[in-house]
């Protein structure tokens, strides 16, 4: 019984370290994973950015903003 508690604690203090990595940055997620450490913090206006449509059409945040409120959310939506 003491053995299965030791591996359980060993297995749960290396996933601890191992997301710790990756919130660090040490450590990729996964190949996909892109993020990179910016300035802008919760709260912090958006910069003005050209997004491009799905119709390959581009638009800019800020004519966006002139017509009502913008809320960008990044990350997996899954």
């Amino acid at each position: 019984m003491i053995g299965v508690l030791v591996v359980v604690a060993v297995a749960a203090a290396g996933g601890l370290v191992y997301m710790k990595l990756v919130e660090e940055g040490f450590v990729r997620y996964n190949k996909w994973d892109r993020r990179v450490r910016g300035t802008l913090r919760a709260g912090d206006q958006a910069p003005d950015l050209e997004l491009t449509k799905y119709d390959g059409s581009t638009l800019r945040l800020s004519s966006l903003w002139a017509k009502k409120p913008v809320v960008l959310i990044f990350g997996s939506c899954t």
